[in-house]
């Protein structure tokens, strides 16, 4: 974990434990560099970090400021960090359906920047979020960034173990959505009606250099799933 990341967690806590309230005013940039002896970038980017997940607001000439909680069980649209992460206090586990070696077809090998002799690896999975269905997960993750993978890694967070094990830093992702009407080979994944109403996302992850690395696509069960968007101005 970077520098950053560990300043970012330790004020979080400060906010989780009632030190800092919604509303509150966080002391400056100055104040916070002095007192966690790291430099000013350090804090710049763990203020960031708070930022994008929703936890403080930075008013231009104002000061930083702490935003309401996000609701417990709504995940952020946006995060880069996976399901675990963002869903903390909840029991996230995954039923593996098919890990896989192939070489993608033509659309996820441009999404992904690969060339015509490059194979990835192929996971798809149901999630589950407190033994209730959560979502159907299907990736495709470039061997040139993720250079292993097997059931037992699937069965956890693939995201941690990219970060943690593989050294890889996350850092943007593209997301596009679409509502649409369920078959029936997913139907039964969730345990739905086939035409029944899905919330689905293409999502693309992208290394903090740029490199795109996973592919995946995100049907998600309408009953069981709840969302938010820490926007900002």
């Amino acid at each position: 974990m970077l520098k950053y990341e560990l300043i970012a967690e330790r004020i979080e806590a400060l906010i989780e434990n009632g030190q800092y309230e919604a509303g509150d005013k966080l002391p400056s940039v100055e104040i916070l560099r002095a007192e966690f002896n790291v430099s000013k970038s350090t804090i710049i980017n763990a203020l960031k970090n708070l930022e994008k997940e929703g936890l403080i607001y930075q008013a231009r000439g104002s000061g930083i400021y702490v935003r309401n909680p996000k609701r417990d069980g709504f995940l952020n649209l946006f995060t880069a960090d996976g399901f675990s992460d963002d869903l903390k206090g909840h029991e996230v586990t995954s039923k593996v359906l098919k890990v896989t070696e192939m070489k993608p077809e033509e659309y996820i090998k441009n999404q992904l920047k690969l060339k015509d002799n490059e194979s990835v690896y192929y996971v798809e999975r149901i999630r589950y979020v407190d033994s209730k269905v959560f979502c159907i997960e299907t990736s495709y993750f470039s061997k040139n960034v993720v250079l292993y993978m097997n059931e037992e890694i699937a069965n956890g967070s693939i995201f941690d173990y990219i970060e943690n094990n593989l050294k890889v830093k996350v850092g943007f992702t593209d997301i596009y959505f679409k509502i649409e009407k369920l078959s029936q080979e997913n139907a039964q994944h969730l345990e739905l009606k086939e035409g029944d109403p899905s919330l689905e996302y293409e999502q693309i992850f992208y290394t903090s250099t740029g490199i795109p690395f996973d592919y995946s696509k995100i049907i998600f069960h309408y009953e069981n799933s709840q969302f938010y968007i820490p926007s900002i101005k």
